[in-house]
């Protein structure tokens, strides 16, 4: 077993994920709420406060998704649109100011699809796309068993495609049900199961909306697997036939019979994958 610890988060729109890693497992968790209003002085104090909680001597380094696009050699976080003050957040500097340990910052979904790609349902898959539905709607993608970043770490940002009156974010994420149905997507979920027609129709309507999400992602990087994660892969089992059925119409139908879309079975994956951004980059993985 390793000798050390690594200190990894995992930053959404609405809660903190924090763990601890050593030996290629997460010895320690916890999910805190996350107020997305606050200042960049008070998120860094919130984050560095949840960091000092659990941060050991022999701990080496700091890993963190974060919800956004990120220049990834300087650790600057730009324009995150779930965080109204992450318009340009030099996250690297200030934490390895506080800690004076290396810190390395990337997009919180591609940590996400690392993690499914190092030891969930993807580690059998060469090409695969990792789709998170949380507070928006996020994709990290690996081809040839890499993970594609693009130039800006923009890739797989499919959440801001331009779709009906809004964006792919507001009807393929959990702001879709809080919008239109004016419920929690739990809750939501909670009805659906108890059989009540309206809240079944929801996930109908939501799996007509991710089907048209995961068609763009099909064109542009034609996957083996889509493992999809978040709050609302928790329905999953309410969404995934009608994904299938708005699936039928695609143009090239051999590429829907070769692919496979599951749900993440493992619960830490985001936590895992941020590991990797240290163990990699320092040689150690």
């Amino acid at each position: 077993m390793e000798q050390f610890s690594l200190i990894v988060l995992d930053l959404g729109g609405t809660k903190l994920n924090i763990g601890r890693y050593r030996g290629g497992k997460i010895e320690h968790s916890a999910i805190y709420p996350f107020d997305n209003s606050m200042t960049v002085s008070e998120s860094i104090n919130f984050l560095s406060n949840s960091i000092s909680d659990i941060i050991l001597e022999d701990t080496r380094g700091i890993s963190i998704g974060v919800p956004s696009i990120v220049d990834v050699e300087q650790g600057i976080v730009f324009n995150a649109v779930n965080i109204q003050s992450w318009q340009e957040v030099s996250l690297k500097k200030q934490l390895e100011k506080r800690f004076d340990l290396p810190v390395y910052v990337n997009n919180d979904v591609n940590c996400f699809t690392k993690g499914e790609h190092l030891s969930g349902m993807g580690r059998d898959y060469q090409d695969m796309v990792g789709l998170c539905l949380g507070t928006g709607l996020g994709a990290g993608i690996i081809l040839q068993n890499k993970l594609y970043l693009g130039t800006n770490c923009c890739a797989g940002e499919v959440g801001g495609v331009s779709y009906l009156d809004g964006h792919l974010d507001d009807y393929c994420s959990g702001s879709f049900f809080k919008k239109h149905y004016g419920e929690c997507g739990s809750k939501l979920a909670e009805q659906a199961r108890s059989g009540d027609k309206g809240a079944l129709a929801a996930f109908e309507k939501f799996g007509e909306h991710l089907a048209f999400a995961i068609k763009h992602l099909l064109l542009m990087m034609d996957p083996q697997l889509i493992i999809i994660g978040g709050s609302v892969s928790q329905s999953f089992d309410l969404f995934i036939d009608n994904v299938w059925q708005n699936l039928a119409d695609f143009p090239y139908p051999n590429v829907i019979e070769n692919l496979v879309i599951e749900k993440s079975q493992q619960q830490h994956s985001a936590l895992l994958g941020a590991a990797m951004l240290y163990l990699e980059s320092e040689d150690v993985a």
